[in-house]
């Protein structure tokens, strides 16, 4: 083997070493430091039998959190827009909107997530500890939201009489909601999926 050729090989070596892949959402907060797991378990990778068995389960609650959140906010819409009378607004809200604050809480992020998993991680890999805690403060803000939505659809329960300007702040904290997550859980699963799927047992 060639000085050069062996030159070229150790240069590519070092080019892998410093590849690092982009995280999937666009406005991402996570360092590229933190991507070390991310670009050996890349997310072409999540779905594949080696892994699924380790990640589909995070992932699944994940996929259903954000269905219910585009739902609601495109009955929401439906309704700003003349899509449904108050009375079919009203009837496809309430329970769903209950049922949605339910199932965050219950996932969530917050005993299970913070209290359990996040420690976790964070034993394994200390170095992840600053993006754990931007998961963590994004677990307060939703948490407020929740707060807020719940006690937005109470008023709703009790608002027989349509209420356009309710309908109008529940609308807005839905979006709000539907832009923390959009980036919460994005950001979760660059971290989190890679430790599943990479962590042995």
């Amino acid at each position: 083997m060639s000085l050069s050729t062996e030159n070229n090989m150790s240069q590519k070596a070092l080019d892998d070493d410093l590849f690092t892949l982009s995280p999937r959402h666009p406005d991402s907060r996570l360092e590229t430091d933190w991507l070390f797991l991310f670009n050996k378990l890349p997310p072409d990778q999540w779905f594949s039998a080696d892994y699924a068995y380790k990640t589909s389960g995070w992932l699944k609650v994940h996929t259903n959190i954000r269905k219910r959140q585009r739902i609601l906010t495109q009955i929401s819409a439906g309704y700003q827009s003349g899509e449904y009378d108050w009375a079919a607004y009203r009837s496809q809200m309430l329970k769903r909107i209950s049922m949605h604050i339910l199932k965050l809480h219950q996932h969530q992020h917050h005993s299970v997530e913070d209290e359990g998993f996040f420690p976790e991680f964070i034993r394994m890999y200390p170095q992840l500890q600053a993006g754990f805690e931007i998961l963590g403060r994004d677990h307060v803000r939703l948490d407020a939201l929740l707060d807020k939505l719940q006690v937005q659809n109470d008023t709703l329960a009790r608002s027989e009489v349509e209420d356009k300007a309710l309908a109008a702040q529940l609308h807005q904290t839905l979006v709000e909601a539907t832009d923390l997550l959009s980036q919460h859980l994005t950001d979760e699963e660059d971290l989190v999926i890679p430790i599943l799927g990479l962590r042995q047992g």
